[in-house]
């Protein structure tokens, strides 16, 4: 039986590996913004996030970036083909899960997608205009994503056919990413380098037909794609 969608949603946490309770528990991170944004892309709820590298000129580094950009904020390849095996490549910290900021008029903000080039007004409680992005950072965390394309049983718990498509040219649905586990493009060179791996179905109903396009499958770190298991 044919899946009922195949439109993304970008990674959900489920429990962790070994299948032990999940906190949700999330770390705090800067992104390039504030007062003065720069070329930040939007980053939507769902999407793996990374540190950004010097690639992209200077006064970059260490802010947060969206990795399923075809083309990162630092200006390094993201996306299906993004791997850590790349120059100037940093490993994945985790998935972002919303972030906060001053509007203009002084009000604090929560947004579960961050639009690009996001301003923030300064904080009269710390005298800073910085953005702050919320991030799942748990090495071990599960996620479930939905494929695009049919999964090979062969693929479970392998380091192939996996990686990141972001897919409807990042414009996101209210704030949450509409990414897709990329099996259809990703190439299967330098495999144990690419973000994710396949663990098994989620089965989730009328999604877990692996035959065909929209299969919900549970995903966990590439230890040599992220930034602290690597």
């Amino acid at each position: 039986m044919a899946n009922t969608s195949t439109t993304g949603y970008g990674c959900r946490q489920a429990m962790t590996v070994g299948n032990t309770p999940a906190t949700g528990g999330q770390s705090e991170f800067i992104v390039q913004g504030g007062g003065s944004p720069g070329a930040t892309i939007a980053i939507f709820k769902g999407a793996p996030v990374g540190m950004q590298t010097a690639a992209g000129g200077a006064g970059v580094l260490g802010y947060i970036q969206d990795q399923t950009a075809a083309a990162m904020t630092d200006g390094v390849v993201g996306g299906n083909t993004w791997a850590k095996n790349t120059a100037n490549t940093n490993g994945s910290l985790g998935v972002f899960n919303g972030a906060s900021f001053i509007d203009a008029n002084g009000k604090p903000t929560w947004t579960n997608g961050l639009a690009a080039a996001q301003t923030s007004s300064t904080d009269y409680n710390t005298g800073n205009s910085y953005i702050t992005a919320y991030v799942n950072t748990n090495p071990l965390q599960e996620y479930v994503a939905r494929a695009d394309a049919a999964v090979v049983i062969g693929s479970f718990n392998t380091l192939t056919n996996t990686g990141w498509n972001l897919s409807d040219a990042g414009a996101g649905v209210n704030g949450q990413s509409d990414c897709t586990l990329d099996i259809s493009g990703v190439a299967t060179t330098g495999v144990a380098h690419y973000m994710w791996k396949l663990v098994r179905s989620a089965d989730v109903e009328d999604q877990k037909d692996l035959s065909a396009a929209g299969a919900d499958i549970v995903i966990s770190y590439s230890p040599q794609s992220n930034a602290y298991l690597a």
